[in-house]
């Protein structure tokens, strides 16, 4: 049977996935013997709707999120979270990454020392979009030059950094790491290797596309200002759609072409029905492949 790319594929009985997923999170709190949970928690969709399940999952007296500020951040970043976390009751903790950070030489590559944020949105937007094929498809095929690859890399560590920070503090209190990663950077890997957005103890939303993801928010009554904000990495400074801005595909259609494609639809008909260009179509496709060491991480040989 021909499959039809439109919403319709992302229905789903939301009420009973969030019943599912809260169970789910207090089982595996129970499991590993945690005394409650910690969601690091940047104000955007994803985290604020996993804080709103875990809330859900055990009380929010027992769940704390975690606020990891750095000197370049988007400053709006935590102004929303503050206002999840208010939201449903549950306490703020806050790390300042910045000296720690700096210590691993995040801010020694060319754009950070850029003085400015609104400088170094412009400085990366110029150079993205001047060369001739996208730089995160080349990063991801293992090519690109030095300074492409200083620069991702000093992006990259912001988020392991982290996910270091986040273990420690849940460690001092016997807490659950709770992860805000969906299907959708899943399948194209926008999201950085052993990050924070990609390591947990348990991953709420990680079979959820990020469609299903904006149902969810507003079953569980997130905040209309959190749920109508753009996928906005906060750490890639004039990035506001990161589907959009890094793969030439807008959020509102990148989970159509991931379904077709999932779905083993030919890149043609994906095109037709989404209005995606079909070389685009083709270059996701790429992707997922070039970044399945992503989801399939510390392979070893078979020997035996």
């Amino acid at each position: 049977m021909e499959i039809l790319l439109t919403p319709d594929v992302f229905q789903m009985d939301v009420a009973r996935v969030a019943a599912q997923i809260a169970e789910f999170i207090e089982a595996r709190r129970i499991e590993l013997h945690r005394d409650g949970a910690l969601v690091a928690l940047s104000g955007g969709l994803d985290s604020s709707t996993v804080l709103a399940l875990t809330v859900r999952a055990m009380g929010a007296e027992r769940v704390k999120a975690l606020l990891l500020p750095e000197k370049q951040g988007n400053p709006e970043a935590e102004q929303y979270a503050r206002q999840a976390a208010s939201w449903l009751g549950v306490e703020t903790l806050t790390r300042d990454l910045t000296p720690l950070l700096r210590t691993l030489g995040a801010y020694k590559s060319i754009l950070p020392r850029i003085p400015t944020r609104r400088a170094r949105a412009f400085a990366f937007r110029a150079y993205f979009n001047q060369r001739s094929r996208n730089p995160f498809l080349q990063l991801a095929h293992g090519e690109g030059n030095d300074l492409m690859r200083h620069g991702f890399a000093a992006i990259n560590i912001k988020q392991r950094a982290r996910l270091v920070v986040e273990y420690l503090v849940a460690e001092e209190k016997n807490y659950l790491v709770v992860g805000c990663a969906h299907k959708t950077e899943d399948l194209v890997g926008l999201y950085v290797k052993f990050g924070v957005d990609d390591l947990a103890d348990v991953m709420p939303i990680k079979n959820l596309y990020r469609t299903q993801t904006l149902m969810l928010a507003a079953y569980l009554g997130v905040p209309e200002q959190i749920r109508s904000r753009s996928p906005n990495p906060d750490i890639i400074p004039g990035v506001k759609d990161k589907y959009l801005d890094l793969l030439g595909v807008p959020a509102g259609k990148i989970d159509l072409v991931l379904y077709g494609l999932e779905h083993e639809m030919p890149a043609a008909a994906i095109a037709e029905q989404t209005g995606v260009a079909g070389e685009m179509v083709t270059a996701i496709h790429e992707l997922m492949n070039d970044t399945d060491h992503m989801r399939h991480p510390n392979l070893a040989p078979e020997l035996f």
